[in-house]
């Protein structure tokens, strides 16, 4: 599945599961999150780098970040944690309710 793909299934996997207000980062959502889905805060982190750089947006303290750099410049390992992440979010049923 493209990148692009990727995205978007997530996209949507995302808005099934968090719904209109979608995911705010509190300390409940993402213990909820990680005990529901295996998908930790710092899973969270790295997909929203992952979508600011997909869509020019990467903040620039993040652009001299060579961690986050080197991780958003490898297609491969971007490709395999976003076919990960979806896999989680396809891996239940449960929807979240504050």
């Amino acid at each position: 599945m493209p990148k692009n793909a990727l995205i978007d299934a997530i996209s949507r996997e995302m808005s099934r599961v968090w719904g209109e207000d979608g995911l705010h980062g509190e300390p409940e959502e993402y213990r909820w999150l990680e005990e529901n889905y295996g998908i930790s805060e710092e899973d969270d982190v790295w997909w929203q780098l992952t979508i600011q750089h997909h869509f020019g947006e990467l903040p620039e303290e993040d652009r001299d970040d060579a961690e986050v750099m080197n991780f958003l410049s490898d297609d491969v390992r971007v490709e395999q944690f976003l076919r990960d992440l979806l896999r989680r979010y396809r891996s239940s049923t449960a929807i979240y309710h504050p």
